[in-house]
Parts: structure tokens; C-alpha cells; sequence
């Protein structure tokens, strides 16, 4: 008789095996040790990780060879919902196996087959899953399977089977998860955990998909040389140089760190430079000699992981590294919320010669298989702090990879000791090298070091790869801040017109580009209405653009190119936006208006002003006003707003020399007075294995989100003309099933997402869901656009907000 592990219906809709069972755990097998990485710090020699690795992957399935598993696979009767269970009776046999040599690795794959098709959970709660029906269920499948001992036996070459095949004694576990959970559970064994977790779960999915592993390539290590020339590292007198020549001035700065005999020997980089200086093309030319001479020294071939916060400056990096790399037999990944599972470049993806379909290329996708990826700060840290089988799948890719997290002064503030401490025990247990890129410098391991690390008696001393960052501020004159903080003297209400007709209208010329943001959707809009009729008022002809999350993203992207036009052909256009500009859009305006925000995200505004350092606009100004107090408190909390403006108050002019003592008086201002509570909260749930709770008010790793969840946006698509007429109706068919889902994803997914935006809730209760199946996504159709949604400023805020107590 056949054993299955996998089912599927053949062309006469008769359900039949689709993967013999013994073929599959030999398949996860391989897998799993085909991405095991060696010299980890995991507790265990290699050969006990991988004894241990093969040991969980023979029994998970185990339960599947019970006559019970193979009815409910094969839609055959009698059909036992309860002893058709497989995942249980594999863990107590692989707990049997390896308890007389080592209890910890007993418990671990008992916990690790327990649970390969669920969330990780609390350690303490595994004996809660212990009772007399389980018990009974146990004994009934080994009945079951007494007449095929033989057979299972030559499939796993093992001796005795039946020996091992019985209900544990509860108190001897309850006992050892006890032990192990309040006494001995530690930091290393989180990662221990997660890691063999990862392993098994890739390796079944896999399998089961029958995706191929992906084999990591060498790229060549002079790839961004050959692109941008080698740069030239001299001593120099760098206020003689030009914008191209202080940037590969920087790169070669940070490359002649390789040169250190003891380079290797360093796991954690920081990387200080200026916005506009080259940062990403630099740290990909780190990245890709600092790997090539891991593999000389090491044999081992690091993946490359580059983490960004936002979708468009994703999508921007993933445009300027295949420009860079495209030549190569390499795969380039693209993992985030709007990744397509197709690509754009299918002949590229399929550098294995292998032709793979839709469920391959999803998995291939999920599960990181590829030579560089380049991913969202959600699906990084939710997967190195989590619980959640989906995101762990990849967690194992962790290891030996070079991390590149870029745009860092994104992170909150309250999170960033824990963050910090995650990435100094992931390059400790898991050998990643991490590189932290920014021009703000935030004290992401100074706080690790403070609120954490000293408690552990652990020491993180990270490497600035420019290590004259300092020297290259001092250059810069491209911009300056300008606090205007009591300039606006009218009632709140007012402040708007106030500030178009006193500060902006004196401040700017019809000859300037500028840039306007504010903190809120609500003042942008007003801002954006009340300058446009000032330019009429006035006969002026600047084009005048609105940028935020009030627009739909189908249209953003042709929006920074129409303004980059208009600079590019001296039109002087204004831009007012919300904080979408802050990061990674390569705009370069004259000048600027902010609202008072946190320090850190003033100077990237910055960033988008005299941008390519044009002499002749040395010191180009970026003007800070205080529109509302309250607004700005609600949007980046009280205390982030009292600093920022005491930090403003000391001068009445910033020089960009002077921004890295701006910053850093912020900084300390603001960490002294934080409260860092949640972060060490979290970090002591990893600490003692506590992945998920019911208790209210406690803080398991499940708990952990990135970016603070908010129940008060809905998400609303916008059928604003024929195309989202398409989509919306290739979406219904995807729910009544009159198309596939993959047919729907391939060519369709995508348009979808990019016509939905959030919208507060209290703005769209009177909007219907898209139909009656689907509750998450409410609708704006065609014929309620022209009074629903504004071409030039997105979603029409004031049909509600006349009627409003609401401000926001």
C-alpha cells in the first residue's frame, strides 16, 4: 500500500495522492538541511543541529501513515476528524527518541513538531495541550499503525519504532517545560527556536509545493565599480569637491574598511553620510565585497537583505540595484506589499533554467529564495521579532546574510532599544552582518546598550564605515533651517490663510521651487487650496502639485514625475504634501515650508531642497511653523513636540554643518525623558519564550507590530475611471470564483491595490463594502467620484468635516 502525504483531484474530480509520503520527508529533509547554515552560536554543534534537524523532520509527518490521516486525505469513509490528526503523535515519538540523551532537545522537537502548522506559543502553555483525549488519541493511532511498523521502519531506516510510539508520561513533561521555561529559557534559545522552527516549516512548504531551493550565486564584487568607475581614496581637501567627486570620495571611504585585517571579525556597521550622498550605491558596494571576501575566507555565499521603510523608495532601490546587477545570472527579489509574484522579468527569475508556476513563485517569494532581496521594515523585524508560521518560514535566511537597513530614523523612538538589541543578538546567535544607514544618526544601539544590554552584561560596539562622517557634514551649506515657530499669531482656524498670505507670500518668489509639509491630511488639503488661489489672485502660473496618502498610489508615482519635469525645465512648481516626501523621493526644490515635527524627520524634508548642491543656492532655507500644537501632538505625541521646539528655540538659524548637533541635542533630550517600558517588556518575552498570551494588557512577542496598528482607517477603493472599473470587477470574480486566484494576482493584484487608500473611518460610514462578501473594503463607485474624490487632492474630506467635531 501507498502512504501519501499530499492529495489533489484528477481530471474525473476524484480525489487521489499527489506525493508519496516517504518521497516528502525525504524532501523536507533535504530542503531543510540544504539551508541549514554551520557555524552558528545556537548552543549546539553543528552535528547535534543537524542530528536534531533530521530527527524532527522524520517524525513531523508520522501521524500521516495512521489509516485515519490517509481516509481524510483521500475523501475515503470512515472519516475521523479527531484521530486524523498528525502533528502530535510525531512530537511525543521524536521526544521518546532523544530524551535519554538530552532532555532540552527532546522538549524542543517535541515543541517544534507540536506546532509546525500553527503560531509559536508560550513555552509554559504546551502542557496545557496534554489531557486524557489526547492520550486517547495517541493510543488509538498506534493501534492503528502496529501493521505498518515494518513499513515505516524501512522508509526512516530506523530500528524499533513501536518502542517509541506512546503516550509520554504528562508529569515528566510538564515538568521539563516548567523547568525549562521559568529557570533556563534565555535569548539563545529564541533564536534557537525560530531558527530550527524556520527550517522545518520552509522545508515542508516547499516540498510540498514542489518549489526548488534556490542555490546562492557569487556576484561579481566590482559591480558597482563597473557602473560608477572605481573611486579614489586620497587624502583631499573636501570643500574642493564637487557633489560626484565628494560622493565617491565617501564610497571609497567606506570601501578601504575591507582593506582592516580584522574586518571580518566585525558583525555590526553604521553608516553616517548626508541625504544625497550616495548611500545606497555605497552600501551595495560594501555589501558585495564584503561578501566576496566571506566567501574566500569562509566558503560561504551571504545573501544580501536590504530593508527600506516605504513602498516607493522599495520599489526606487529595487529599480537602481538591477541597474547595477542586471547582467548577472543572479535572482533579484522584490518582497512587500505590492510585490509581484510574477515580476517583471520573468525570464530573469527562472535563472535555474525550471519553468514555475504560480504556487512556486509565490512560495519562492514568501520564502526568500533568491541571491538579493530587497524588503519592507513590516516583513523584516515582524519576521526577526514574531511568531506567525507564515513570516518565520524565511527566518532562517537570516543567517550569514549582510542586512542592509536603510532610512532607520523611520523606526519609533520607544522601539528602538529593542530593535536594537534583536540585531545585536541576530548577528551574535545567527552571524548576519547588519549595516544601519542614515543621516540622522539615531541612537538605536546607544539605547540597545542603555535600556537592555547592560542588564545582560552584553557590550554592542558597532563600526562606522565613514568614519569622518563628521568632517563630511562640515562641507555641506546646501540647505539651512529657519524656525518661524511664533510667526503665526492668528486663532488655529485661521493659521492657513494666515501663513499663505503673510509667511509664504514673503518668503517666496514666483522664480522658486518649494516644497510645503505639514503633519496633517487636513491642513495639506487647506494649505494646498488656499496657495492655489493666491497664484490665481496673483496671475502667477506655477504649476501646483498635492502629494499624500489622500491620493490613490495608482497616481503618486506619475505625480513626482510631472514635478521632477517641471524643476528639470525651470517651471518653479509648488509641492504641498504630508510626510510621504520625507524619504527616498529624489526631489530637488529651491526652498521649503515645514510643519514642527520630530528633528530627525525636519532634516530629511531638507534632503529634498538644493538637493544636487548648486552653489549658487547655498543655504537654501527650509522654514519651520508651528500650525497647531494640538494637531502636531496627536501626530508624533507630546513629548516629541516639546523637544522638537525647545530644541528649535536655541537659534534662529541652523547651518547644515550644524545639523548633527541639532540632531544629537534631540536625541538625548528626547531619550531622557522616553519611556522605554514596552521595548524591555518585549525583549523579556523573547527572553523567556513567551510567543503569545491571553492575558489583557501583557506584551508577547505575537504582540510585536512594527507600525502601531490604528482601528480608525478603513480601507476605500477608488473606482475613479474605466481601468479601476476593470479591476474592481476582475476582483468580484476572484470572490464568486469565476477566476483563479491566480489569475487574479498575476494580472490584476497589483492595480487593485494601488486604487485603495486609508481613510478615517468617522470620513466614510456612509460608504458600502465592495459587495456583500467582502467587509474589508469599503467602496467609492464611478458615480459618487465627482463628489467623493478630487483629482487633484484625493478624497473629499469636507462633506463630513462641516458636521464634525473632528479636526484631524
Amino acid at each position: 500500500m501507498n502512504y501519501y502525504s499530499h492529495s489533489k483531484l484528477n481530471d474525473h474530480e476524484i480525489t487521489e495522492g499527489s506525493k508519496e509520503l516517504r518521497v516528502h520527508v525525504n524532501g523536507v529533509k533535504e530542503k531543510a538541511l540544504f539551508h541549514f547554515s554551520e557555524g552558528l552560536s545556537l548552543g549546539y554543534k553543528d552535528d547535534e543541529l543537524k542530528e536534531m534537524i533530521t530527527v524532527v523532520v522524520d517524525f513531523h509527518d508520522l501521524g500521516k501513515y495512521t489509516s485515519y490521516f490517509q481516509n481524510y486525505l483521500l475523501n475515503k469513509e470512515p472519516i475521523d476528524f479527531k484521530l486524523k490528526q498528525h502533528a502530535r503523535l510525531g512530537g511525543f515519538v521524536a521526544y521518546n527518541y532523544l530524551e535519554k540523551d538530552d532532555e532540552k532537545k527532546a522538549l524542543l522537537a517535541l515543541y517544534l513538531i507540536f506546532l509546525h502548522h500553527s503560531p509559536l506559543i508560550d513555552i509554559l502553555q504546551i502542557p496545557s495541550k496534554l489531557d486524557d483525549d489526547l492520550k486517547r488519541i495517541i493510543n488509538k493511532q498506534k493501534e492503528d499503525l502496529i501493521q505498518n511498523f515494518p513499513i515505516i521502519e524501512k522508509d526512516f531506516e530506523i530500528e524499533r519504532l513501536q518502542d517509541l510510539v506512546y503516550y509520554t508520561e504528562e508529569t515528566k513533561l510538564r515538568k521539563g517545560f516548567r523547568y525549562w521555561g521559568k529557570k533556563y529559557a534565555c535569548i539563545q534559545d529564541y533564536f534557537l527556536i525560530n531558527y530550527l522552527f524556520s527550517l522545518l516549516i520552509e522545508g515542508d512548504k516547499l516540498d510540498a509545493s514542489n518549489t526548488v531551493a534556490y542555490q546562492l550565486k557569487p556576484i561579481k564584487p566590482s559591480s558597482v565599480d563597473d557602473r560608477f568607475g572605481i573611486p579614489d581614496f586620497q587624502e583631499k581637501n573636501l570643500t574642493e569637491l564637487g557633489n560626484n567627486e565628494l560622493r565617491n570620495y565617501c564610497r571609497a571611504v567606506v570601501i578601504s574598511n575591507l582593506e582592516q585585517s580584522n574586518i571580518l571579525e566585525h558583525f555590526i556597521f553604521t553608516l553616517t553620510a548626508p541625504t544625497g550622498i550616495g548611500k545606497t550605491m555605497t552600501a551595495l558596494d560594501f555589501a558585495l565585497k564584503l561578501k566576496d571576501k566571506i566567501k574566500y575566507n569562509s566558503g560561504v555565499e551571504a545573501r544580501i537583505i536590504y530593508a527600506l521603510p516605504f513602498i516607493n523608495i522599495i520599489e526606487q532601490a529595487l529599480s537602481e540595484y538591477d541597474k547595477v546587477l542586471q547582467t548577472q545570472n543572479i535572482n533579484i527579489l522584490g518582497h512587500y506589499q505590492y510585490a509581484d509574484v510574477f515580476g517583471k522579468n520573468d525570464q530573469k527569475e527562472n535563472v535555474d533554467g525550471a519553468e514555475k508556476g504560480y504556487d512556486q513563485k509565490l512560495m519562492a517569494l514568501d520564502t526568500w529564495q533568491a541571491d538579493v532581496v530587497i524588503t519592507s521594515f513590516v516583513q523584516f523585524f515582524e519576521t526577526l521579532i514574531g511568531n506567525r508560521n507564515k513570516l518565520l518560514k524565511k527566518f532562517n535566511h537570516f543567517a550569514n546574510s549582510i542586512i542592509i537597513l536603510d532610512e532607520v530614523q523611520t523606526l519609533r523612538l520607544d522601539q528602538m532599544p529593542l530593535l536594537g538589541t534583536a540585531l545585536f543578538y541576530l548577528s551574535k546567535f545567527l552571524k548576519s552582518r547588519i549595516i544601519l544607514m542614515t543621516a540622522t544618526r539615531p541612537k538605536i544601539f546607544e539605547l540597545a546598550q542603555q535600556e537592555i544590554l547592560n542588564l545582560e552584561g552584553e557590550k554592542v560596539e558597532p563600526k562606522e564605515l565613514l568614519a569622518n562622517y563628521e568632517e563630511v557634514f562640515e562641507v555641506f551649506k546646501r540647505t539651512s533651517i529657519n524656525p518661524l515657530l511664533y510667526n503665526l499669531k492668528q486663532e488655529k482656524e485661521n493659521r492657513t490663510h494666515e501663513f499663505v498670505y503673510s509667511i509664504f507670500a514673503d518668503k517666496w518668489n514666483a522664480e522658486k521651487s518649494c516644497l510645503i509639509v505639514c503633519n496633517t491630511v487636513k491642513r495639506s488639503i487647506e494649505v494646498f487650496d488656499i496657495i492655489r488661489n493666491y497664484l490665481e489672485e496673483n496671475n502667477l502660473e506655477n504649476p501646483i502639485y498635492y502629494l499624500s496618502t489622500n491620493i490613490i498610489p495608482a497616481h503618486r508615482l506619475k505625480r513626482i514625475q510631472d514635478i521632477k519635469d517641471d524643476i528639470q525645465e525651470h517651471q518653479a512648481p509648488i509641492l504641498i504634501a504630508t510626510q510621504v516626501v520625507e524619504a527616498g523621493v529624489d526631489l530637488d526644490f529651491d526652498m521649503g515650508f515645514r510643519d514642527i515635527g520630530p528633528i530627525d524627520s525636519i532634516i530629511q524634508v531638507a534632503g529634498r531642497i538644493n538637493r544636487n548642491n548648486t552653489v549658487e543656492k547655498i543655504h537654501s532655507p527650509l522654514y519651520i511653523i508651528d500650525f497647531d500644537a494640538k494637531a502636531t501632538t496627536m501626530v508624533y505625541g507630546r513629548l516629541t513636540y516639546i523637544q522638537a521646539k525647545k530644541s528649535l528655540e536655541q537659534k534662529t538659524c541652523f547651518y547644515e554643518k550644524e545639523y548633527l548637533e541639532l540632531i544629537t541635542a534631540y536625541f538625548d533630550g528626547i531619550s531622557e525623558k522616553s519611556s522605554f517600558a514596552d521595548a524591555r517588556t518585549y525583549f523579556n518575552s523573547m527572553k523567556t519564550l513567551k510567543y503569545d498570551s491571553d492575558e489583557k494588557g501583557e506584551l508577547p512577542v505575537s504582540a510585536f507590530r512594527i507600525i502601531e496598528e490604528s482601528d480608525r482607517y478603513a480601507a476605500v477603493f477608488i473606482e475613479i475611471d474605466e481601468d479601476a472599473s476593470e479591476v474592481l470587477e476582475k476582483y468580484l470574480q476572484k470572490i464568486t470564483n469565476e477566476i483563479s486566484r491566480e489569475e487574479f494576482n498575476k494580472g490584476w493584484k497589483l492595480k487593485f491595490q494601488q486604487h485603495i487608500i486609508s481613510v478615517p473611518k468617522y470620513l466614510c460610514e456612509d460608504l458600502e463594502t465592495i459587495n456583500e462578501y467582502e467587509e474589508n473594503i469599503l467602496l467609492v463607485s464611478k458615480e459618487d467620484i465627482d463628489s467623493r474624490y478630487i483629482n487633484e487632492t484625493g478624497y473629499n474630506r469636507t462633506l463630513i468635516q462641516e458636521n464634525s467635531v473632528f479636526t484631524f
